[in-house]
């Protein structure tokens, strides 16, 4: 004679429930720390705050966190388990957040991992926002050619960064193959050959240039 089974009833209080975000977790391992919030400064719109489960370490700012379309443009530790991010915008109430998996720049020091993957809505209210004031950036105000070295004298003081020249900056379409302060404003450069009707055009911000430049711009010898 067959044998009844009988199967144990368990209360709806003790099942598990579904998760109400199907993203959230995507990839989830208990052994890699975890975001709890992504809130708003209460202080500054452009502020949010990241809340981990457990003490992490911010090596820098290029987190994958993706929010409103925004950049990050600094990372501040408040506490092991708080840290500030300064965004390129005001964030709106309530935007979308995702932090993407692999992301090593916020990570658990004991076992080396990064955040698991997680999305969400951003908490709370956030503060009052005012744009900052547009860069002053420098014009070129003098400009020189003869043969093998060209000069351009801007309107303030030009820093250069040490990075490798580039195309940033064009004389008769080519890039230099070197570059100087000759004093303050002025930068000297290293070219093929010009002479008086050569020209030169800044096409985009040289990352060999911390000082912000005016772009585009262009002249002749």
């Amino acid at each position: 004679m067959a044998q009844r089974v009988l199967k144990r009833h368990v209360p709806a209080r003790h099942r598990s429930p579904a998760p109400t975000d199907l993203r959230y977790g995507y990839g989830y391992n208990p052994a890699w720390p975890s975001i709890l919030s992504v809130a708003h400064d209460v202080t500054d719109g452009s502020r949010l705050y990241v809340i981990t489960d457990r003490p992490c370490v911010l090596a820098g700012p290029s987190l994958p966190l993706e929010v409103a379309g925004l950049s990050i443009v600094a990372a501040t530790t408040m506490l092991p388990v708080k840290f500030r991010l300064t965004m390129s915008d005001a964030v709106p109430q309530g935007a979308a957040w995702q932090w993407l998996a692999g992301g090593t720049q916020l990570y658990d020091p004991i076992t080396g991992h990064g955040l698991n993957a997680a999305s969400g809505e951003c908490a709370d209210a956030p503060g009052p926002y005012t744009p900052p004031p547009p860069p002053v950036t420098a014009n070129v105000v003098a400009q020189s050619a003869s043969g093998a070295t060209c000069t351009l004298t801007f309107d303030q003081p030009i820093v250069l960064s040490g990075g490798a020249i580039d195309d940033a900056i064009v004389f008769d379409g080519a890039p230099a193959t070197g570059v100087v302060n000759v004093d303050a404003n002025t930068l000297g450069f290293d070219v093929p050959f010009a002479s008086e009707g050569s020209t030169w055009s800044i096409v985009r911000q040289p990352s060999w240039v911390t000082t912000p430049l005016t772009v585009p711009q262009s002249g002749a010898f």
